[in-house]
C-alpha cells in the first residue's frame, strides 16, 4: 500500500514537472517572439514602453491554456463578439434576455454557459450574472488580444497588443503589432461601427504609419457593415488633405474584393464580414503578390 501511494505521488510530481517544463518552453518561445518584434521596432529607432495589458481583458489572467484556446475559437464568431459587447455594457448585472440583440436566446444561453464554465462570468443570483473582472472599460483590448492571437495561431507570427511606443509624434499607441514573414505589420482595431469612427482617428492612423513605417498597415473594423459608405470616404478625405487633388492618381483607395480595400497593396481597410481570419489572409496574400511601398 505504501509503495502504491509513493508511486502515485511520484507520478503526480512527474506530471507537474512535465507541465512546468512545457510552461518554461512556452515562455522561452514567447520571449523570443517578442524580441523579434522589438528588434524590428528598434531598427526604426523606436522602443516599446508597454505591451500586452492583461488587466484590461474580459477574462482573468488565471485562464488556463485550454480555456484560452476555447475562448479564442469562440471569438471567431461575430455573434459571440457582439454578445461580449452587451455583457460589458451590463457587466455588473445581466440576464440571458439582455444578450439577445444579435443572437437567439438559445445561443446566448450556450455562450453564457461556456463563459461561466471558464470563470469569465459569475452567477449573482438565479438567472443573473456578472463579469468576474470589473470594471471592464471597453471591449477593445479583448478584440486586440484576439487579433494578436490570430497572427500567432493562424499565421505563425509573433504579435503583441495594446502597445505603447516611446518617442513617436503620434502618441505611440498601437493596437496590434506583428512580425509576419519578417515584415512589420501594424493593425488598428476598431470595435465601434463605422458611424462611431471619426475622421481624426483616420488622421491618427496615418500619423502612426509615418512614425512606425510598417511594411503593412491594416485598419480592421469589426463590423459586417459596408466600408465604402463611410470609412473609405474618410480615407479619401485624409489622403486629399495630405496629398492634394491628385491623391487618386498617387494613392487611390481601391477595392480588393467585396468590402476589403487597399492603397498600393500596403494599406488595407477591412471588416469582419464572412470571416475575420480569411479577410486578413486575403490582404496578406495580396501584399505578397502586389505589395508596393508605403511613404
Amino acid at each position: 500500500m505504501k509503495y502504491d501511494k509513493f508511486h502515485q505521488e511520484l507520478r503526480s510530481i512527474w506530471r507537474k514537472l512535465e507541465d512546468l517544463s512545457k510552461e518554461i518552453s512556452n515562455l522561452k518561445l514567447l520571449c523570443e517572439d517578442i524580441l523579434t518584434i522589438e528588434k524590428l521596432i528598434q531598427s526604426r529607432g523606436i522602443k516599446i514602453f508597454k505591451k500586452n495589458p492583461e488587466d484590461r481583458l474580459i477574462f482573468p489572467p488565471s485562464l488556463s491554456d485550454t480555456q484560452k484556446n476555447r475562448f479564442y475559437e469562440m471569438m471567431k464568431k461575430y455573434s459571440f463578439r457582439l454578445l461580449l459587447r452587451d455583457i460589458i455594457k451590463k457587466q455588473n448585472q445581466f440576464r440571458i434576455d439582455d444578450l439577445t440583440h444579435y443572437c437567439s436566446q438559445r445561443v446566448a444561453k450556450r455562450y453564457c454557459h461556456d463563459l461561466y464554465q471558464m470563470g469569465i462570468i459569475l452567477r449573482k443570483h438565479r438567472g443573473i450574472y456578472k463579469t468576474t473582472i470589473s470594471p471592464i472599460y471597453s471591449f477593445g483590448p479583448t478584440l486586440e488580444w484576439f487579433i494578436a492571437e490570430m497572427f500567432k495561431r493562424e499565421f505563425s507570427s509573433p504579435a503583441i497588443y495594446g502597445v505603447s511606443l516611446k518617442k513617436t509624434s503620434s502618441g505611440g499607441d498601437y493596437d496590434v503589432i506583428s512580425s509576419w514573414n519578417q515584415r512589420l505589420i501594424y493593425v488598428e482595431v476598431k470595435s465601434s461601427p463605422p458611424k462611431g469612427i471619426e475622421l481624426g482617428e483616420i488622421t491618427t492612423f496615418f500619423s502612426r504609419i509615418e512614425d512606425l513605417l510598417p511594411d503593412i498597415a491594416i485598419l480592421f473594423n469589426d463590423t459586417q457593415l459596408r466600408m465604402k459608405d463611410k470609412l473609405v470616404v474618410m480615407f479619401e478625405e485624409e489622403l486629399f488633405r495630405r496629398y492634394g487633388k491628385n491623391f487618386k492618381k498617387i494613392y487611390p483607395v481601391e477595392r480588393l474584393v467585396e468590402e476589403l480595400f487597399h492603397i498600393k497593396h500596403r494599406i488595407f481597410i477591412i471588416n469582419s464580414k464572412k470571416d475575420v481570419v480569411e479577410n486578413f489572409k486575403i490582404c496578406l496574400n495580396d501584399y505578397l503578390r502586389n505589395g508596393g511601398r508605403l511613404r
